[in-house]
C-alpha cells in the first residue's frame, strides 16, 4: 500500500509540471491564431464628381438639354472568405444632381437620381501587380426630371432595378494603384408611362403597362470608371473619370441621361476589432492595394 502511494506521488510530480506548462501555453496559442485570422480591411471611399450632363426625355420635351452634373459617391470594398478568399464585395451609394438648359437657353430642367449598388467580383487572376475580376451587381435607382417650362406634366419619374455584369482591373505601379471598372445591365424592371399618359391618371388607377421588363431591347446603359489612388500620409487620394450612360425606349418614349465627370475624394482602409476601428496596417489582406 505504501509502495502504491509512493508511485502515485511520483507520477503526480512528473505530470503536474506538464499540465501547468500546457495550460500556460494555451493563451499564447490563442493569441497567435487571432493575429493570423485578422479580418480583411474595408476599403472605404468618399468621392465628389463634377462634369457635363445631357438630358433627353420625349415625355417632357423633344429637345435635348445640357448642363452641369454634381455627384456624391460612397463606395465600400472588402474581401470575403467565399470561393477560397477570392470574392470581393462591393457597395456603392451614388447621389447625382444636375441642372441643364435647352439649346436656345430659354428653358431649364433639374435632375436628381439616387442609385444603390450591391454585389461583388471573383478574382480570377492575381499576378504580382495585376489583378483581374469579374462578377455582378444589383442596383436600384430612383429619381425625377423636372421641366420648369411645362405646366401640365412638368415632371418625369425614373425608377428601375437591374442585374448588371461587371468587370474590374487593378494595377499597382510603384506607390500608385490604377483601377478600371465597367458595369452594364442585362435584365431588370423599369417604370415608364405611356405617351400622353399623365401621372394624375396613374394615381387614379390607370397604371396598366407602366411596369416593364427591361433588357437590351428597350434599355441600354454603361458605367465606366477609371481612377488612380495616390498615397498621402495614412490616406489615399483617389482621382479619375466616371462616365455614366443610360437610355431607354419604351411606349414610344425615348430618354437618355449621359454624364462625364471628374472624380476626386479620400480613401482609407480599416478593420473592426471588438467594435473599434483599427487603421494601422499589420498584415492586412487588402482587396485593393
Amino acid at each position: 500500500m505504501k509502495n502504491n502511494s509512493l508511485r502515485i506521488r511520483d507520477c503526480l510530480r512528473i505530470l503536474l509540471p506538464l499540465v501547468i506548462a500546457c495550460v500556460l501555453c494555451l493563451p499564447l496559442k490563442s493569441q497567435d491564431s487571432i493575429s493570423v485570422a485578422l479580418p480583411n480591411p474595408i476599403n472605404s471611399a468618399t468621392l465628389f464628381a463634377i462634369g457635363n450632363m445631357s438630358l433627353y426625355d420625349t415625355y417632357l420635351s423633344p429637345l435635348k438639354y445640357s448642363g452641369t452634373s454634381l455627384r456624391l459617391v460612397n463606395e465600400r470594398l472588402n474581401r470575403k472568405s467565399w470561393f477560397d478568399n477570392r470574392f470581393v464585395k462591393q457597395q456603392v451609394i451614388d447621389l447625382e444632381f444636375a441642372s441643364a438648359k435647352n439649346p436656345s437657353n430659354t428653358a431649364s430642367e433639374l435632375w436628381m437620381l439616387l442609385d444603390y449598388r450591391l454585389g461583388g467580383h471573383y478574382e480570377f487572376l492575381n499576378r504580382g501587380n495585376l489583378r483581374l475580376r469579374a462578377g455582378g451587381l444589383w442596383n436600384v435607382s430612383g429619381g425625377v426630371l423636372y421641366n420648369q417650362r411645362n405646366s401640365n406634366n412638368p415632371g418625369s419619374a425614373r425608377a428601375y432595378t437591374n442585374l448588371n455584369l461587371s468587370v474590374m482591373a487593378l494595377y499597382s505601379w510603384q506607390k500608385l494603384t490604377f483601377r478600371w471598372q465597367m458595369d452594364t445591365p442585362v435584365m431588370g424592371i423599369l417604370f415608364s408611362p405611356h405617351y400622353g399618359q399623365s401621372y394624375y391618371e396613374i394615381s387614379m388607377g390607370n397604371s396598366v403597362g407602366v411596369v416593364n421588363f427591361a433588357s437590351l431591347h428597350n434599355q441600354r446603359a454603361l458605367r465606366n470608371y477609371m481612377t488612380v489612388d495616390i498615397p498621402v500620409d495614412r490616406f489615399m487620394i483617389r482621382a479619375g473619370y466616371l462616365g455614366s450612360l443610360y437610355q431607354t425606349n419604351v411606349h414610344s418614349l425615348t430618354t437618355h441621361t449621359y454624364s462625364h465627370s471628374f472624380v476626386i475624394g479620400i480613401v482609407h482602409e480599416s478593420v473592426n476589432l471588438s467594435g473599434a476601428k483599427a487603421r494601422k496596417k499589420v498584415d492586412w489582406n487588402s482587396c485593393y492595394y
